[in-house]
């Protein structure tokens, strides 16, 4: 193994390492800086049960909104590259934070989409990765302006 926890494959220069995702996994995802003392130390744990094809797979994701979750029907849809990861969570609903950080959320024709990314950590056995929610702003002139909420992410095999 490497310092970063990945197989010495420096003598394989094709092999992919294909790590079985099919089934149940848990974990939690926190928030960047950007989300101040509200998101600090802020970890909302979910489970996660993967159905998988051939590199692609769908699935759905359960949040506790009594742990910070949002309460909705989330599903999603990724590919996997040996022991690299990608997903979208589709929510059912648009769901944001106001200015006082308190959850919105709202029947939508724009239901949040969150895309996460992430590779396998041989060491932790974990999935790691991060998160981002592409968002658009307005500003008082009425001027739209491209920015995002992001954070970090972790799975691991249930049981």
């Amino acid at each position: 193994m490497d310092k970063e926890g990945n197989p010495d494959n420096s003598y394989l220069t094709k092999t992919i390492i294909m790590i079985e995702i099919n089934g149940d996994w848990i974990g939690y995802y926190t928030f960047n800086e950007k989300y101040g003392d509200w998101g600090k130390d802020r970890r909302v744990p979910f489970r996660v049960t993967f159905e998988r094809g051939i590199n692609e797979f769908i699935g759905r994701i359960f949040e506790e909104a009594d742990y910070g979750g949002i309460d909705d029907d989330i599903t999603i849809r990724g590919r996997q590259n040996g022991d690299e990861i990608e997903f979208e969570k589709h929510y059912a609903k648009e769901h944001f934070l106001d200015e006082n950080f308190e959850l919105v959320s709202l029947e939508s024709d724009n239901p949040t989409i969150v895309y996460y990314k992430g590779k396998f950590d041989f060491i932790d056995n974990q999935f790691k990765g991060d998160w981002e929610i592409p968002l658009l702003h307005e500003d008082e002139d009425g001027v739209l302006h491209a920015g995002s909420d992001a954070g970090q992410w972790c799975i691991w095999r249930e049981g």
